[in-house]
């Protein structure tokens, strides 16, 4: 319980990982190995089927023209850590100037580890933080309003809640430049804190009345209203966007996102134009998810009568002379509550402070 508490990442995402050696291929692209450290031990990729774990590209990277895909991953529980062959390919100019300037050291991707129990599929769960905002009055959910709106359109595809985002007139492309800000932007890979996006937008061209098509296995930057995502993650869902149209490795919108999440990076082959980009969405650990307790029909039954209650202050199961606590945000939680979920603490006491201290009074 206190690892959640106390982790900065959720659980369904790694820290990113940097890049610890690079092979370049006949081609033009890459191979290179990328070491994630100090996993959370609550990371969910390893407790579930290691096949629902993939590599999430820097979307910085994904602007550009690149594309990274996991290859192999090795993932080592006891040291927190992992280990990923990624291949790294682009299309366009920008991408081919790009690559050669990945070196050891750059961070340049995560893992997602998209565990099938926690994909939304109820529309509803989604459509109750429409119009509702954290406590420092940032939406929970909205696309071009706090209310929502109509370009942001929820249906149930295969079991699963799928938001289908409408895409603004026109496509990006990028000024000349950009050829200059490479070189600036690899280091800057190599500094995990730097956000880098704001850099490409200086840069960026829209051109409107261009059709949103790709022609000839080439490269397509798109746009949608700015998005608020703060309740889940969201994913690009690749198989649903029209034939010949694929999403690059940076698919992942985390719960952190906004006004931002606008930019979507595509290439393939299609002589169909793009319209919108389906996402599906993942929960996050239960006492991150900003559901109000008034949505929480579960708990409430159990409050109802006293005895779920007390049952529940039974699970230390040991009489100790120590405070312990525990945090329920979930009926399903208080039912099936364990001893390892309390938190024990040993309160350290100290003599009052007699007068010749009178600031520690």
């Amino acid at each position: 319980m206190e690892q959640l508490f106390y982790s900065e990442f959720h659980d369904l995402i790694t820290p990113d990982g940097a890049i610890s050696s690079v092979k370049k291929k006949e081609d033009g692209s890459v191979e290179a190995v990328v070491t994630i450290a100090n996993i959370s031990p609550c990371f969910r990729g390893f407790f579930i089927d290691p096949s629902f774990v993939f590599f999430n590209f820097k979307s910085t990277l994904a602007q550009l023209g690149l594309n990274g895909i996991g290859e192999a991953y090795h993932l080592d529980k006891k040291n927190l850590s992992a280990e990923i062959l990624v291949h790294i390919y682009g299309v366009g100019p920008i991408a081919s100037k790009m690559i050669p300037l990945l070196t050891e050291g750059a961070y340049i991707g995560k893992l997602f580890a998209a565990e099938e129990r926690r994909r939304v599929r109820d529309p509803d769960y989604l459509s109750r933080f429409f119009g509702r905002s954290d406590r420092h009055g940032r939406p929970l959910l909205s696309l071009g309003g706090f209310q929502g709106s109509s370009d942001l359109i929820l249906e149930k595809v295969e079991g699963r809640t799928i938001a289908y985002l409408s895409l603004r007139e026109g496509v990006l492309c990028y000024d000349e430049a950009i050829f200059g800000l490479l070189p600036t932007l690899a280091k800057a890979l190599k500094k995990p804190h730097i956000n880098l996006r704001p850099l490409l937008r200086l840069l960026h061209v829209l051109k409107n009345g261009q059709s949103r098509i790709i022609l000839n296995k080439d490269f397509l930057l798109v746009r949608t209203l700015p998005l608020h995502i703060r309740t889940v993650f969201g994913k690009v869902v690749d198989e649903l966007l029209p034939q010949g149209y694929h999403h690059t490795s940076a698919c992942i919108l985390d719960p952190n996102t906004y006004e931002s999440g606008d930019i979507y990076e595509l290439y393939g082959s299609s002589g169909k134009e793009l319209s919108d980009i389906p996402l599906e969405f993942y929960t996050l650990e239960p006492y991150r998810e900003h559901v109000f307790f008034s949505d929480r029909d579960q708990l409430q039954e159990c409050l109802e009568t006293p005895s779920p209650l007390f049952n529940a202050f039974e699970t230390p199961n040991k009489p100790t002379p120590h405070p312990c606590a525990t945090f329920i945000v979930k009926g399903e939680q208080l039912l099936n509550l364990t001893e390892k979920e309390w938190i024990f603490r040993d309160p350290k006491t100290h003599e009052f402070p007699g007068l010749i201290h009178p600031g520690r009074q």
